[in-house]
């Protein structure tokens, strides 16, 4: 599991109107709050959670939450599953409810289990699995800013074999796509709403390990 760090955020502000100076009109201009924004977290030591959507929740980040969410808990949830639902029950007694989703990925014993949770939905879906088969699946989940990462993918012929790959191809391909994201809207003519630094963190069946996660540090 990869992400970036940005945070963005939209400023509205009242200005007069040039067509008819006696108005105000709302001019929305949109601004990247942070560089540094949690959006991976290794819970109970063994599942792994990625976020997308909302940032702020009543102006606290919503890495406050997950962190709390995890510090409330009695006892770790002894499934994908179960952590899944509980993510679900604790984000929807928020108020306002937030528009953020969950990327859960985890295992029970040796079974892969991934689950996008939509909080604003009520809904959760497991990913990873073929519905009429119920044989384990192996793709990609992303959220978030996806355009340049749906052109990557947009061609069946070229699309990795996922289900042949390794853990550290799949680590280097995870980067690979946010971090060419970053590249590519440098150049495009739109707000740049990916950046900073690329965090990634790997779940197996024996748990859970960061292998990039930026740390505080003194910038000058």
């Amino acid at each position: 599991m990869s992400g970036d760090s940005r945070t963005t955020a939209h400023n509205r502000q009242q200005v007069q109107d040039p067509q008819e100076p006696s108005k105000q009109i709302t001019v929305q201009t949109d601004i990247v709050l942070s560089d540094a924004a949690d959006k991976l977290f290794l819970l109970h030591g063994r599942f792994g959670v990625g976020i997308s959507g909302d940032a702020l929740v009543n102006n606290l980040p919503i890495a406050h939450y997950v962190d709390s969410f995890q510090a409330k808990a009695q006892t770790p949830p002894t499934s994908v599953q179960n952590l899944a639902n509980d993510l679900l029950l604790y984000f929807r007694a928020l108020q306002p409810i937030p528009n953020v989703s969950f990327f859960v990925a985890g295992y029970d014993s040796t079974t892969p289990f991934v689950f996008i949770v939509e909080v604003a939905n009520n809904k959760i879906q497991r990913t990873n699995i073929d519905p009429a088969t119920s044989q384990v699946g192996y793709g990609i989940l992303r959220g978030g800013d996806t355009a340049v990462v749906d052109r990557l993918l947009s061609q069946p012929q070229f699309i990795p074999l996922f289900q042949l790959m390794n853990l550290q191809d799949a680590v280097d391909y995870s980067r690979h796509l946010i971090r060419t994201t970053i590249d590519q809207l440098r150049f495009e003519p739109r707000f740049p709403t990916v950046g900073g630094t690329i965090d990634t963190l790997v779940v197996t069946s024996s748990g859970g390990d960061f292998l990039v996660q930026k740390s505080l540090h003194l910038s000058s």
